[in-house]
């Protein structure tokens, strides 16, 4: 009895915060801040003991580091777009560093030229 009890008990709070056996698990990387990002776009960027992406768009005064997981295309595009205003879209990432204490990186998704 004092075993069923202690069971039923379980599953209540179980329920009352919503979650079910039959819910999917939550991946690592379901958490996610996704960003559009309308500024100026730089590529070429060096900095000490490498900690950069080498590619940043700056917007109202904040410098994000761009990250192209690979993407070949993205990147040249990136580089053909030096100097210009662009919109990049993609998710934020904080991540620590020994140079700048707190680095910001916008992996990148999709990458434009704005048409102004």
């Amino acid at each position: 009895m004092i075993k069923s009890t202690a069971i039923l008990i379980g599953l209540s709070a179980l329920m009352t915060q919503g979650l079910r056996a039959d819910d999917p698990p939550v991946k690592p990387d379901d958490d996610a801040v996704t960003v559009k990002v309308v500024g100026t776009l730089r590529t070429g960027i060096v900095a000490i003991g490498g900690e950069t992406t080498g590619v940043t768009v700056k917007s109202k005064g904040i410098t994000w580091e761009l990250e192209f997981a690979g993407n070949a295309e993205l990147k040249k595009t990136a580089e053909k777009l030096h100097g210009q205003r662009v919109i990049v879209e993609g998710s934020l990432e904080r991540r620590e560093g020994v140079e700048v204490k707190e680095r910001w990186i916008v992996t990148v998704a999709r990458l434009r030229a704005l048409q102004e």
